[in-house]
């Protein structure tokens, strides 16, 4: 180990010792997740003596896993990646609303009486990224492109956010109702409709498909007519610069890749893990 490596580390990570709090990312496989090196900092930064650790669980052995580290007195915390953020639900006490309207979790914590809450930060995390930058949200008309985990999130959040409309587009058309259909019961006073990308009539453009991530993919959909003045999201976070978002920028609108979305889930995910519950 070199000399800067060990100036950083104590700057970077808790000192471990019998007092630590711990929590867990679990998913299959688990050797891509960053969130340890994403929060890790942030629970120093908030002085706290904790840890997360990745923890790869296997799918036939999912529900015992689980709660075995239910089952851990000094584990407070589980992030839940793919592919079990649905699977994860039967599992959590309190389903909150977000994770309840997604029909997804990807963070539990465990409540002063030992029971487990479960919510969903995909799209929270997107829209607190984005009013960090100073972009709200509310008023706007989103187009979405996408409706599975991701895009299910995003439509959600966008509702709650107070977006005016949000339209969503999906090859599979069923869903992309289905999912309109659940996020307008839970949000009436938003418009949210499954429709086709059809661009005039909306100021915000997101894709929540991934489609654009390897190497010789196009646009997620055809956006002609695409304006300046158009906010364009990418949840894709490699490459950073996707073709949606090369030939958005070359438009002059304004571009956000997916790291505004995982920066923003960080913070989220700091404060449901170390809000006062009592």
């Amino acid at each position: 180990m070199n000399k800067d490596a060990m100036t950083e580390t104590p700057a970077q990570q808790a000192l471990i010792d019998g007092s630590t709090r711990l929590f867990a990312i679990i998913g299959d496989p688990i050797g891509q997740v960053k969130s340890p090196q994403t929060l890790n900092p942030r629970f120093v930064a908030a002085g706290l003596n904790a840890v997360m650790i990745p923890v790869n669980v296997k799918p036939d052995r999912f529900e015992d896993t689980v709660r075995g580290l239910m089952a851990i007195a000094n584990l407070d915390g589980i992030i839940i990646t793919v592919p079990y953020k649905s699977r994860i639900l039967p599992l959590i006490d309190h389903v909150l609303p977000m994770a309840a309207t997604v029909g997804a979790a990807n963070a539990m914590r465990r409540e002063p009486d030992g029971t487990w809450s479960g919510d969903m930060f995909d799209g929270r995390g997107l829209i607190r990224g984005l009013r960090d930058a100073a972009i709200t949200l509310k008023g706007r008309k989103v187009l979405l492109i996408g409706a599975g985990g991701a895009g299910s999130a995003v439509a959600v959040a966008a509702a709650d956010a107070a977006a005016s409309i949000v339209t969503i587009v999906d090859v599979d058309s069923a869903k992309a109702e289905a999912l309109a259909q659940r996020t307008a019961a839970a949000y009436p006073a938003c418009t949210v409709r499954a429709g086709p990308v059809r661009l005039s009539g909306h100021d915000t453009l997101i894709n929540a498909t991934p489609i654009g991530m390897a190497p010789g993919d196009g646009l997620p959909a055809p956006v002609d007519g695409l304006a300046a003045d158009t906010l364009v999201v990418d949840v894709i976070i490699k490459p950073n610069d996707t073709p949606l978002l090369a030939h958005a920028r070359a438009l002059g609108c304004r571009v956000f890749n997916g790291r505004v979305m995982l920066d923003g889930q960080a913070h989220e995910l700091v404060q449901f893990f170390t809000a006062d519950k009592s």
